[in-house]
C-alpha cells in the first residue's frame, strides 16, 4: 500500500542504473515488452512496446503485474549495495524470458546489487551456468558468446554465486551430539568451468529423459 501511495514521488526519482546503465532497462524491456508509466492521479499503466495504448494492470498480463516493484526499482529506486530479494521470478514466465532474468541478475550483481532469490527453475539455473562458463578469457569461449548474444557485462564469476539447495541431510542439531535427519539447506558445489551442481533438478530431468527414451527406443 506505501508503494501505491507513493507511486507518482517513486516515478519522479531517477536510480543509479537509469543514469549510467541504460542497457539494463533496455533489457528489462524487453522481457516485459513495453514500459510502465504513472500518471499525475498515480494511475498505473503499462504500455506495450509499438502500440498506441495504455494497460491498466487489471488488464495487463500476469508476468508484466509479477515484475512490476522490479521494474521500479530498477529505473527509479537502485542503489549500490543494496539487496533485491525475488521469491521466485519464474513465476508467469516463458522460459526465454526466465532466462533473460537470470541474465539481468547477472548485470545487477556486477554492478554491486546483492540478489537473493528462491527458484524452481531449470532454466534460470542453467543459464546462470551459461554465464558461468562463458566467464574466462578463451578464443572459443569468446566466439560462442557473441555468436549467441552474451555481453561481457552479463557473464559472471562464479565467486560471486552461491547456491544453497533445500532437502533433507543429516547434521548436528545445536545442543545434539549426534546427527539427525532434517530439512536444512546444503551449500552446492560451483565449478568454474561446469557451473552450479543442482542435482535436485539434475535427478528429475535424468528421469524424464530416460522414460522419454524407452518410449522412442522401445519396441512395439
Amino acid at each position: 500500500m506505501d508503494f501505491t501511495r507513493e507511486l507518482e514521488t517513486i516515478f519522479q526519482k531517477s536510480s543509479f542504473i537509469a543514469e549510467n546503465h541504460p542497457d539494463v532497462l533496455a533489457d528489462f524491456s524487453d522481457i516485459i515488452g513495453g514500459k510502465y508509466t504513472v500518471t499525475r492521479n498515480d494511475e498505473l499503466y503499462y504500455e506495450p512496446k509499438g502500440k498506441r495504448i495504455k494497460l491498466s494492470m487489471d488488464e495487463s498480463s500476469s508476468a508484466v503485474r509479477s515484475l512490476l516493484d522490479i521494474g521500479f526499482y530498477l529505473r527509479h529506486e537502485a542503489q549500490i549495495g543494496d539487496l533485491l530479494m525475488v521469491d521466485e521470478p519464474e513465476l508467469n514466465l516463458h522460459p526465454e524470458n526466465q532466462r533473460r532474468v537470470a541474465r539481468l541478475f547477472a548485470q545487477l550483481v556486477n554492478l554491486g546489487i546483492k540478489v537473493l532469490i528462491t527458484t524452481h527453475s531449470d532454466y534460470i539455473i542453467k543459464e546462470l551456468n551459461t554465464l558461468i562458463m562463458l566467464n574466462h578469457d578463451k578464443p572459443h569461449l569468446k566466439q560462442i558468446a557473441e555468436k549467441e548474444g552474451y555481453r561481457v557485462e552479463e557473464l559472471i564469476s562464479s565467486e560471486k554465486i552461491k547456491v544453497y539447495i533445500a532437502e533433507e541431510a543429516s547434521i548436528i542439531l545445536e545442543g545434539k551430539k549426534r546427527k539427525t535427519k532434517c530439512q536444512t539447506l546444503t551449500p552446492a558445489d560451483i565449478d568454474p568451468e561446469l557451473g552450479i551442481e543442482a542435482r535436485s533438478f539434475d535427478t528429475t530431468i535424468e528421469t524424464m529423459n530416460r522414460i522419454q527414451e524407452a518410449i522412442v527406443w522401445s519396441e512395439e
